[in-house]
C-alpha cells in the first residue's frame, strides 16, 4: 500500500493558506478606507455649497460666495442663487452729472459702485427677477445709504439691469449705485432675501 501524508498535516495547510488570505483581504479593505478618507479630506465643501441662507448675520471677505434663498413678493417667485460682493469702488460727481442726477444729490454725496455676481443654482429659471434689488450698503456711521434712482437712465460706469430670464446655471454680474454723504466712507455690503430678511449676509469693505 502506498505511503500517504498524515491528514492532520493536510488539515494544517489549508488552514494556514486561509488564514493568510483573510489577512491579505484585511489590509486591503483598510487600504481601501484610507485612500477613501485622504479622498474626503481633500474635496472640503464651500461656503458655497452650504445650506441656504446658513450665512445669514454674518460678515464675510468681498469676493466670498456664499448661497442665498430668492424670493420675490407678491407672486412667491423662489430661487436659490449663488451670491458674491466683488468690489466697492468711489465713482465720479461728473459719472453722476450725466446721467442727469439732481445737482443737490451730486454736491452733497459721493457715489459708490457695488459690483455683485449672481448665479442660479436652483432647480427652476427666473422670469424677470430682481437679482440687485436686495443689495445694500452700510456707511461706517451705521446708516443705509440710499442707492441712486434714476429711471431709465443708468450710470454708464456701473451697468445694473436685471436680464429678463435667468436660468438654471446662468451667470451674471451687476453692479449699483450708493449715494454716501460727503466725508463718510461705505462699511458694509448687505444682501437680504429669501426667508430671513431681518439678518442680511454682509461683506466687510476694505479699505
Amino acid at each position: 500500500m502506498p505511503n500517504r501524508p498524515p491528514r492532520t498535516a493536510t488539515r494544517s495547510g489549508t488552514a494556514l493558506l486561509c488564514a493568510l488570505g483573510v489577512t491579505l483581504l484585511a489590509l486591503a479593505t483598510v487600504g481601501c478606507e484610507d485612500d477613501t478618507a485622504a479622498s474626503g479630506r481633500r474635496q472640503p465643501a464651500t461656503r458655497a455649497d452650504m445650506a441656504a441662507d446658513s450665512d445669514g448675520g454674518k460678515t464675510l471677505r468681498l469676493g466670498e460666495p456664499t448661497s442665498v434663498t430668492y424670493k420675490r413678493g407678491s407672486d412667491h417667485l423662489r430661487g436659490t442663487l449663488r451670491v458674491t460682493a466683488v468690489s466697492v469702488r468711489k465713482g465720479t460727481h461728473a459719472e453722476l452729472r450725466t446721467a442727469g442726477v439732481a445737482p443737490s444729490d451730486v454736491r452733497t454725496t459721493q457715489p459708490y459702485y457695488v459690483t455683485m455676481t449672481f448665479e442660479n443654482i436652483g432647480e427652476s429659471s427666473l422670469h424677470y427677477p430682481f437679482l440687485n434689488t436686495p443689495t445694500g450698503l452700510e456707511d461706517t456711521s451705521g446708516v443705509d445709504d440710499p442707492p441712486l434712482v434714476s429711471g431709465d437712465t443708468e450710470v454708464a460706469a456701473c451697468p445694473g439691469k436685471d436680464p429678463d430670464d435667468f436660468a438654471v446655471g446662468a451667470k451674471v454680474s451687476l453692479c449699483k449705485v450708493f449715494l454716501v454723504p460727503n466725508g463718510i466712507r461705505p462699511s458694509v455690503v448687505t444682501y437680504s432675501t429669501g426667508d430671513d430678511t431681518k439678518r442680511p449676509v454682509s461683506w466687510k469693505v476694505t479699505r
